[in-house]
């Protein structure tokens, strides 16, 4: 009885890992729940013309800072009367319905969790544009934000690194289990995570207020200040080697808002002096009213054969869960 009793209790574990072996490989499979993507339901007509240029010209625009043309959402469109169940639990989901309103709404949570799903209504094409035209802000910053959130949400936090960067700087960041100390200073930190044929990679540093509030543009003192602690910590294989801003084109700047503190987001590419490495960054300066200073951090990757739109969301995620303490 026991030897019969310890077969069905083996068979019901097998069976168990099956199963969730079989989920594991229908979401790897799914390509409605990749990272970024968005799930469109709308009639061909609507797809093909100005409708659907709108939509791709919002959702699809190219990523800033990167050489590669790498879209910021994967578009995934499905006819109105074709809905599968494959497709039901996509996180971001954008219905364009013709309507006798003319409205935006959002449904969360319908289908699966954390589940966002806009509806744009209109009776006629140039109803829908401008539905599309006045939502398209705050349909995109809900998306990427769940995305973001999702990250961070399935990230194992690297405690011990966390607690150091605690002591040194006076703030808390969300830094994953796979990344890794790679260098420090007195006022810098050099975290690294190696993927495949290449690496993510986080300086942690600070300026004062005066290093970036004067005469000069405020793109010019980041640019500058990121210049100044890459030539001294970032170096090459080859003699005289250092990172710098690449100079041919001027990066993409703007204000943004981290854990409700004023930051200033910097997007361009990297590459180095006397050497030919390069590759696309990201630098957030989040402004620490209570020690007149910012905390700055800058993600930058290296990898040729990887998406660099993947590598770069991966950093920002990271930076975007800073506190300052």
């Amino acid at each position: 009885m026991k030897k019969i009793f310890l077969l069905l209790f083996t068979l019901c574990l097998i069976s168990c890992f099956e199963n969730e072996q079989e989920k594991k490989d229908h979401v790897a499979k799914n390509p409605y729940l990749n990272q970024n993507s968005v799930t469109v339901l709308i009639s061909q007509s609507l797809w093909n013309g100005k409708v659907g240029e709108k939509i791709r010209e919002k959702f699809a625009a190219p990523v800033v800072g990167l050489h590669d043309c790498e879209s910021v959402f994967t578009l995934l469109p499905i006819h109105t009367n074709y809905f599968p169940s494959a497709a039901k639990v996509s996180r971001n989901i954008l219905i364009i319905s013709s309507s006798f309103k003319t409205q935006t709404t959002l449904v969360k949570d319908k289908y699966t969790e954390n589940q966002n799903i806009y509806t744009i209504q209109g009776k006629n094409q140039e109803l829908l544009l401008n539905q599309l035209q006045n939502s398209s802000k705050e349909i995109m910053n809900t998306f990427y934000n769940s995305e973001i959130n999702l990250i961070l949400a399935k990230n194992k936090i690297n405690t011990k690194l966390q607690k150091q960067i605690k002591k040194q700087f006076s703030i808390d960041i969300q830094v994953p289990t796979d990344y890794q100390k790679a260098l420090q200073g007195e006022n810098f930190l050099w975290l690294r995570k190696e993927i495949g044929s290449g690496y993510n990679n986080m300086l942690i540093y600070t300026a004062s207020f005066s290093a970036l509030y004067n005469k000069n543009a405020l793109v010019t003192n980041s640019l500058f200040i990121r210049n100044q602690v890459s030539k001294k910590y970032v170096l090459g294989k080859t003699d005289g080697s250092y990172m710098i801003a690449e100079q041919a084109y001027y990066p993409s700047f703007h204000t943004t808002e981290i854990q409700n503190n004023l930051a200033y987001e910097m997007r361009g590419n990297w590459e180095f002096h006397k050497d030919f490495m390069n590759g696309p960054y990201l630098n957030f300066a989040i402004r620490d009213n209570k020690r007149k200073r910012f905390i700055i951090i800058d993600g930058f990757a290296f990898n040729p054969i990887h998406s660099k739109k993947e590598l770069l969301f991966e950093m920002e995620a990271i930076i975007k869960s800073t506190k300052i303490l």
